[in-house]
């Protein structure tokens, strides 16, 4: 995080949050009642806003003059704001300009913040050859999530402390579905049920994420920190 982010004042205007341009701003409509997954394109301290139409190429219809309630992810704060559309632009492209909000809701999310999840995923071996616990490849579940790690559940213990282990899972992000392929270390590993079923419960964390397998993560993670604070419906 950057010294700016630490000592941001305790009502922080948009500015002072020092949003990129091309993060996700999610739009919600009043009436009719919807949501749209938009992008930053810019903005002017004070003016206006100037985010795309829509994420996915489809373009609602928007009329100028329309309410609308914004959330972003910005660093590690998330903000919120109610607004509406100043101006709707159609050349080059369709974008519109909205209002620069005067109020922001700021909540900060640490990085180490889990979210409870129940996710489908398939674990497979570092390197071939490199594992000698367990068939592969496998499946279990993510029972809670962070941007740095999670806890994986399944039938059979995945290895021991240290080693390491390939992990898929798909979620979905503003209705957007996307997978993550990502190398984790086991940290912990411990059986929480015996017979009949054995279930052993693996901490695990995440190495050596790309830039984009970064982005999916925090923004699904953010996501679902909302729908858990009751800020946004479950999107599911």
């Amino acid at each position: 995080m950057t010294e700016a982010l630490k000592k941001l004042p305790e009502n922080p205007g948009l500015a002072e949050l020092k949003p990129q341009v091309g993060e996700k701003i999610q739009l919600e409509l009043r009436s009719p009642v919807g949501r749209i997954s938009s992008k930053l394109l810019g903005y002017k301290e004070g003016v206006s806003l100037m985010v795309s139409a829509s994420a996915n190429g489809r373009v609602p219809l928007v009329k100028e003059g329309q309410r609308l309630t914004a959330r972003m992810i910005t660093g590690n704060y998330i903000a919120a704001f109610s607004t509406r559309v100043m101006k709707i632009q159609n050349t080059p492209f369709t974008y519109w300009h909205l209002e620069y909000p005067q109020q922001l809701e700021v909540r900060r999310i640490r990085k180490h913040t889990r979210v409870p999840v129940n996710l489908k995923v398939s674990l497979d071996e570092y390197e071939e050859g490199s594992s000698v616990v367990g068939v592969w490849p496998c499946s279990g579940f993510c029972t809670d999530i962070s941007l740095v790690g999670a806890c994986v559940e399944v039938s059979s213990p995945l290895g021991n402390v240290g080693d390491r282990i390939f992990v898929t899972m798909r979620v979905s992000v503003a209705d957007i579905d996307q997978v993550i392929l990502a190398p984790i270390v086991i940290r912990n590993v411990n059986q929480i049920e015996s017979e009949p079923v054995n279930v052993y419960r693996h901490g695990v964390e995440f190495l050596e994420l790309d830039e984009d397998t970064r982005l999916i993560l925090a923004s699904f993670v953010y996501q679902q920190f909302l729908i858990e604070t009751g800020s946004i419906d479950d999107l599911g």
